[in-house]
């Protein structure tokens, strides 16, 4: 499973001029006091499970009132390692604003089971104002569960309040490509309890795709596939007026080059025009009126930055940034939230910026999959341990 690589800042006053080391990657030197840490709270594995892999984000929620959702994904080792699971478990762990659990719920999943689990290439939560939950999972296998032989399984659940399963729906391709499955990474709700999803479909490699689901997951609308392959999409925003703003690499059919483009499309799914602009990076964070980009050590001859986009597809600005590689990054405010590391690793932080490159705060040295901004402008994270058997749901605030 791909992570998302995101985006982060510089520190421009507060903290000391990043230094040039002799590989030409930079180094990481003191910069914003740390947050305070408001909950962390353990997520434990079912008896004789364990948690199973980093996984794309998507996987941690927050709802209007605070509350906190967490999917876990689990399995009972074989006895030889590379046979399939004893089990496997894919669960949603809820939690209120002051950390105690609200419910614990099994899936009810219907997909193959490989060494480490469920066969999940997707898999991305979302909580809504009533406190009802939707899960969407893409598995890739060929060989599941009856009545889906022969298929790759793609399913949204739907829990209510209390985490009771109230429906699951079989989701369609868009395509009728054999061996055709999702691999996405945006998650969004949406006003009607519907569900936005984007990233990618196909066999492998994938074509870029759109999808907007219905409160019973029907497909109310969907953009893509793409031309040709290899292509995703990199960043997807709602905006205030229900049209979705998004991030999307297509490769032309003649030639296969790659093109970026800052695309849009009406509520209802309408095409509304599209800007193409050079290569800025793999992750996007969309603020009020334009997109964030993060420019990673490896993708630039020169230094990592953080650039502004506009919807045009014109570069309104960047700020050098001391970190070498940003993995995930989010909207925050009028600034934005990164997992960001250093290339020679395994050190990666927490770090909240604004877009005038100041650091504001960040975190000691984690390893983090997901974060998500709650309501009260606090910041969660799934962090895991060094052995990455184990994980725990940590809340930071401003210090």
């Amino acid at each position: 499973m791909r992570l998302a690589i995101g985006l982060v800042l510089l520190a421009a006053l507060a903290v000391p001029a990043a230094a040039q080391t002799a590989t030409g990657a930079l180094s990481i030197e003191p910069a914003a006091p740390a947050p305070r840490v408001t909950l962390d709270v353990a997520l434990p594995p079912p008896p004789a499970h364990r948690l199973s892999g980093f996984g794309p984000p998507g996987r941690l929620a927050a709802g209007p009132d605070g509350s906190l959702y967490v999917l876990t994904s689990s399995f009972q080792p074989s006895p030889y390692g590379i046979l399939p699971a004893r089990s496997a478990r894919i669960e949603v762990l809820a939690y209120g604003p002051d950390g105690r659990q609200k419910y614990r719920t099994t899936l009810p999943v219907q997909a193959g089971v490989g060494p480490n689990g469920f066969n999940a290439e997707s898999l991305g939560i979302v909580a809504y104002p009533s406190g009802r939950a939707a899960v969407f999972l893409s598995s890739s296998n060929q060989g599941t569960a009856l009545p889906q032989n022969e298929r790759a399984v793609t399913s949204i659940f739907r829990l209510d309040g209390g985490g009771a399963v109230e429906s699951v729906t079989t989701v369609s391709p868009p395509t009728e490509v054999a061996g055709g499955y999702f691999l996405t990474k945006f998650y969004l709700p949406t006003a009607d309890e519907g569900l936005l999803v984007a990233g990618g479909f196909g066999p492998n490699p994938f074509n870029w795709w759109i999808g907007k689901y219905d409160a019973k997951g029907r497909l109310d609308w969907q953009a893509g596939p793409g031309p040709a392959y290899p292509e995703d999409v990199y960043g997807l925003a709602l905006l205030p007026d229900g049209s979705v703003s998004a991030i999307i690499q297509e490769v032309t059919q003649v030639m296969s080059q790659s093109r970026w483009y800052v695309a849009r499309f009406g509520p209802g799914g309408a095409p509304l025009g599209r800007a193409s602009f050079p290569t800025l990076g793999t992750s996007f964070a969309r603020l009020p009126g334009y997109w964030v980009s993060a420019v990673s050590a490896f993708q630039t001859a020169g230094n990592p930055a953080l650039v502004r986009l506009g919807d045009q597809g014109r570069e309104l600005g960047r700020v050098p940034w001391p970190y070498d590689q940003t993995r995930r990054m989010i909207a925050d405010g009028r600034g934005i939230t990164a997992i960001a590391c250093a290339a020679a690793g395994p050190l990666c932080f927490v770090v909240h910026a604004s877009t005038e490159g100041k650091q504001l705060w960040r975190s000691p040295a984690v390893s983090a999959s997901d974060i998500v901004r709650t309501a009260d402008g606090q910041v969660a994270a799934v962090v895991w341990s060094g052995d990455g058997l184990s994980a725990r749901l940590v809340r930071y605030a401003a210090p």
